[in-house]
């Protein structure tokens, strides 16, 4: 990975415009990753005493479209709770495609496994930087909204490696918060290390399911059909063993949910406080209609 920055004021100035709305604008980084290809990230620093959290965010839109200014209440909000919010633009290897039922397996699959590791990539430099980003690594938060929290729940329980593979060790965060995600096997989350885990679903989600289905609620006959599990499986196995995993279920709710990280602070904040607190977190289901 080629960590050199790129700075480039005329393209920061574009693309940052409407996150004046929300208060002051981000600092936008530029660094390459692979080739041509470019992996860059809002930096949005504490508005107030940093509590010495920071939160790397993945946004959505499908592995087609979406961009981190689109996420600016979300992190300004964050930041006004002194938290360091950092929210990447990776790789949309669909852009201008689709990820539904008309699109084959292995064109999806390879879909999430850029986004992954671009992730992986952007958590590498900002460990890479920690003191001139102002990041703790023992208090870093992986989080991300529908496809951005498929990507980073892939990321963590990760179908694309070896386990065998010591090499390709993965970092360990503070916590993982998924709003509207899924995890493609279910193998590699039996045997991942506990770590605090927030999730945030609706029930009648038609893009990503609730609990073990298929994605998009594909037919088995169409190019696309490809299993996951959501929220509730999720948190049903981890519930088994007793792991620190927290999920609210909005009964009737559909992939709206996905938004949800724009107005759960209160619930956000307490997680990661308790997380980084090392307070003993039991299972526990949340249920609002």
């Amino acid at each position: 990975m080629n960590n050199k920055k790129l700075y480039v004021p005329a393209l920061w100035l574009l693309l940052c415009i409407p996150a004046f709305l929300y208060g002051s604008a981000p600092s936008r980084e530029i660094y390459a990753v692979k080739g041509a290809d470019t992996l860059w990230f809002d930096h949005y620093r504490p508005q107030t005493a940093a509590n010495g959290i920071s939160v790397l965010f993945v946004h959505g839109g499908g592995f087609t479209g979406g961009d981190p200014v689109n996420q600016a209440p979300f992190a300004e909000g964050l930041a006004r709770m002194g938290y360091n919010v950092f929210v990447i633009k990776y790789r949309l290897y669909l852009k201008g495609k689709s990820f539904g039922c008309e699109t084959v397996v292995p064109e999806k699959l390879k879909a999430i496994r850029l986004a992954v590791e671009d992730t992986r990539d952007a958590t590498n430099y900002l460990r890479g930087h920690a003191a001139a980003l102002n990041v703790d690594t023992l208090k870093l938060f992986l989080a991300g909204s529908s496809a951005g929290a498929e990507a980073v729940l892939n990321l963590v329980f990760n179908p694309f490696v070896s386990r065998k593979d010591s090499s390709l060790k993965p970092f360990r965060y503070a916590g993982l918060m998924a709003f509207s995600g899924a995890v493609l096997d279910m193998n590699p989350v039996y045997v991942q290390r506990p770590f605090p885990v927030l999730l945030m679903h609706g029930t009648n989600d038609q893009l990503v399911p609730y609990a073990t289905a298929a994605h998009h609620f594909c037919n088995a006959t169409d190019a696309g059909w490809i299993m996951m599990s959501g929220g509730y499986t999720l948190f049903t196995e981890m519930q088994k063993k007793r792991w620190p995993v927290t999920l609210y279920t909005y009964e009737g709710k559909g992939h709206e949910v996905a938004s949800f990280m724009f107005r759960k602070f209160k619930e956000m904040d307490n997680f990661m406080q308790n997380a980084v607190q090392g307070k003993k977190q039991a299972p526990v289901h949340f249920v609002e209609k």
